[in-house]
């Protein structure tokens, strides 16, 4: 029962409460600063320059690439907005317009907001056959660009340095992770910046180490009251033994190296291995597949399944991205009155879990029989589809085992309960299978029967003939009807 007095719900509220310039975190003022710590404390006006130096380092840039070409390294589809002949028209006119540009490099730079927090890439539209079309799309490095209160992107020129320079519509694709209230993003930045930085220190230390102690320093002793010439010799043959390492004093002082005492494993080796597994953990999700030192098939699995969910959520935000920026744009330029547009999706399934479908797919369909539609093979396993359609070309076997599966007819049901109240009257004695063998290795009735005499020669013939009729039965079920001559 309704309660009478139940308020009507007061209409959906569409408007944004809290607004940016609500935050008290952040300053009034046209633009919205970036509000990244690390490039507030660190950057010393470089700004997301910053995060250059990241991607400098040997292993940063590393792992940072295998994320970005484990997205733009994987095969695309294009699903029509709808399955009307123009849906597909449109469809394919997208994915003709997306191969013929540099979509797969637009795509590795687009991923680079992975790092920064967000990346733009400036779209080249030109006009092809009274089409428009992407003939390129352009990186742009995210420091060109700042965003207004309202999210708006603006192209920071040395004319206007403060309020930046308003950006076309539909011209730049921005691909933004990590945080939507924040147009900035949220990019691993933030999470490696110190990582790199200590291991850029820890190698110049390291340096330094191996400079002292890479080798011996010499010592030159002079005698008291050596003129200034005989030790300027004495120098200049220490420096042909090693260049600018060795000291001379007199013989009677002397110098010692001190060095301090250490106990463990810590080396400065040490401390840049430790760096490298952190940034390998922030970048891919997990260590195993960048720094394999031991552990079980087990863990190296989990492990790699850690890192195809991340591949998985990188390839499915900018899927997202592209769906509601370049793919809808691409349309709107050349078709009108859309409405329902194609997606884009990456294929990102791993082949292994591809072939362990396969494998259950050939059990369900070739041995049990599972009818399955068309448009399952190819959405599975993205398979090209034939050019005015195409029936399934199931093996044999599996249509054989298909058709023993359907009800029997009428007519072939009375054929059944006919042999089996033959059979009942008869002394088969559980020869059914034998009899049925003898049947299907013979090439006409005849023979069959012949064949039947022979093997059972104190068997009645009404018993034998009704065995016959049953296997003939049994075998145009599963496609192989005997021909009798003469009938």
């Amino acid at each position: 029962m309704i309660e009478e007095n139940k308020k009507t719900p007061a209409p959906p509220i569409s408007d944004e409460i809290a607004i940016i310039s609500k935050d008290v975190d952040v300053t009034a003022g046209f633009f919205m600063e970036n509000p990244d710590v690390t490039i507030l404390s660190e950057s010393k006006g470089k700004g997301l320059k910053l995060y250059d130096e990241i991607d400098r380092d040997a292993h940063a840039g590393s792992v940072l690439q295998t994320r970005y070409l484990s997205v733009a390294g994987e095969k695309w589809e294009l699903t029509p907005g709808d399955e009307s002949p123009r849906g597909k028209e449109i469809s394919e006119f997208v994915i003709n317009a997306l191969k013929k540009c540099n979509f797969k490099q637009a795509v590795q730079e687009l991923l680079q907001g992975i790092l920064y927090g967000y990346f733009a890439a400036e779209i080249m539209w030109s006009v092809k056959e009274g089409k428009v079309v992407p003939a390129k799309l352009i990186g742009k490095h995210p420091r060109r660009f700042a965003f207004t209160m309202e999210r708006e992107l603006r192209l920071l020129t040395r004319d206007n340095t403060t309020q930046g320079e308003e950006i076309p519509d539909r011209k730049f694709i921005v691909f933004s992770c990590g945080d939507s209230d924040n147009p900035y993003g949220k990019g691993l930045g933030q999470k490696i910046w110190w990582p790199v930085w200590f291991k850029k220190h820890g190698i110049k230390f390291w340096l330094i180490f191996l400079d002292k102690f890479g080798m011996p320093t010499g010592v030159g002793k002079y005698p008291s009251g050596a003129t200034p010439d005989q030790k300027k010799t004495l120098r200049e043959a220490i420096d042909a033994i090693h260049s600018e390492t060795g000291v001379i004093i007199p013989d009677s002082m002397a110098v010692e190296l001190l060095e301090a005492s250490r106990s463990g494993k810590v080396t400065y080796e040490t401390l840049c291995e430790y760096m490298d597994k952190q940034i390998s953990k922030a970048v891919l999700g997990q260590t195993l597949t960048t720094e394999v030192s031991g552990g079980s098939f087990a863990a190296s699995k989990t492990h790699d399944d850690v890192r195809q969910d991340i591949k998985e959520a990188d390839a499915g935000l900018l899927a997202e991205c592209l769906n509601q920026s370049l793919i809808p744009w691409l349309v709107d330029y050349n078709f009108a009155g859309v409405t329902e547009y194609p997606t884009l999706r990456f294929i990102t399934e791993k082949e292994q879990v591809l072939k362990d479908l396969a494998e259950r797919d050939e059990v369900l369909v070739n041995q049990i029989g599972v009818e399955v539609d068309d448009d399952y093979w190819y959405d599975t396993y993205n398979l090209p589809r034939p050019a005015g359609g195409a029936k399934i070309n199931r093996p044999q076997q599996a249509r054989e085992f298909s058709e023993a599966l359907k009800p029997f007819t009428p007519e072939q049901q009375a054929l059944e309960d006919l042999a089996d109240s033959s059979l009942a009257a008869t002394d088969l004695g559980g020869n059914e299978a034998q009899i049925l063998r003898i049947v299907q290795e013979s090439t006409s009735y005849e023979e069959a029967m012949e064949n039947l005499l022979a093997f059972y020669p104190d068997m009645a013939m009404d018993s034998l003939q009704a065995g016959l009729e049953n296997a003939l039965l049994n075998a145009d079920l599963h496609g192989r009807l005997m021909v009798k001559d003469g009938h």
